[in-house]
């Protein structure tokens, strides 16, 4: 849900094209003179970098949700850099790893579609605005909070998640497996999970617009819905969506363990990314739930029934939401 506090700025439109343009040319800067030759390394600089290069446009629009689309465009920056300074041409899997990645941002940008590309951004994501009331207003703790937690920690996650892909990408199709199996599984998850999110944010966008009072069906994105959703997937998982995007991730991870017959990336790092998703998707859920409680008459109620994420035991479910959510019982 989208929301404005009062310092939230305008961002015309062609300063949010700008800003991107600037972290993809930031990043072509870091691939074409790296400062070190390991590509992994460059990458998690690149990435940095551009965070770096959105959160100035961010302070100084006072309008942190510029960074929102950072989240499915700089992985796809790093992955082009990565194959542009390959030793060979991409591999078949390079490419359908690529186009995985590109298949995210557009289902993103189609069901959802960012207003900072057409008509510039007047509200910000209600997770910064609460947390702009709890430390007491938007100041210089905001902001370097703005810079830590909500720019360069979700990059960091978003970069361990795509880092298994590294040596996929930058050794091209040299030497490369062919695809097999495993690719076909990796494939199929990542696209399910991005079929099964699309179909959960159209549920819920359909549950709101009936949900919602007579004029409001055209700002449900600042409207608030006292009721709660659980048609379609609602009914098995409070957040869906979120499980579906942590399930991507795990297809990426496949896709990296397609690629690695010769086990180069450790397990630990090949999975790591995947397995950080589902515990950042789970404390997002809290976030969620929590605030949910307070405006949304029955949760408590769907809590019991319905777990956050995946269909795992209630009673595992409610210990994690004791532990999660403040004041659940």
């Amino acid at each position: 849900r989208e929301d404005t506090m009062a310092s939230t700025g305008f961002v015309p439109a062609r300063i949010c094209w700008i800003t991107y343009v600037l972290a993809a040319a930031s990043v072509a800067l870091c691939f074409t003179a790296p400062p070190c030759e390991d590509p992994w390394r460059v990458g998690l600089l690149a990435i940095c970098v551009a965070t770096c290069v959105v959160y100035v446009f961010s302070f100084a629009y006072s309008n942190t949700s510029i960074y929102d689309p950072a989240w499915c465009l700089l992985p796809i920056f790093v992955a082009v850099g990565w194959m542009l300074t390959a030793k060979s041409s991409p591999s078949p899997r390079g490419w359908y790893a690529l186009g995985l990645f590109v298949a995210w941002f557009l289902r993103y940008s189609l069901w959802w579609p960012w207003d900072g590309w057409t008509v510039g951004l007047r509200t910000e994501d209600w997770r910064y605005i609460d947390l702009a009331e709890k430390i007491g207003g938007v100041g210089r703790l905001y902001w370097l909070l703005s810079l830590t937690s909500l720019h360069l920690t979700p990059s960091l996650l978003v970069f361990f998640g795509l880092g298994p892909l590294q040596r996929l990408w930058t050794s091209g199709a040299s030497g490369a497996p062919p695809l097999g199996a495993l690719d076909a599984v990796a494939a199929a998850v990542s696209m399910a999970a991005m079929l099964a999110n699309g179909a959960a944010d159209t549920q819920l966008w359909r549950f709101r617009q009936r949900a919602a009072h007579p004029g409001a069906a055209q700002h449900l994105e600042t409207e608030h819905c006292a009721k709660t959703c659980r048609q379609g997937l609602w009914a098995y998982s409070r957040h869906p969506n979120y499980c579906c995007e942590a399930t991507f991730w795990l297809g990426i991870a496949i896709c990296a363990l397609a690629g690695d017959t010769e086990g180069a990336v450790p397990m630990r790092w090949a999975w790591g990314g995947s397995v950080v998703m589902f515990m950042f998707f789970r404390v997002s859920a809290s976030l969620m739930d929590a605030r949910s409680l307070k405006h949304r008459k029955g949760f408590a109620k769907v809590m019991q029934e319905v777990p956050a994420l995946l269909p795992v035991p209630m009673a595992l479910d409610r210990l994690l939401d004791k532990i999660l959510v403040p004041g659940y019982r």
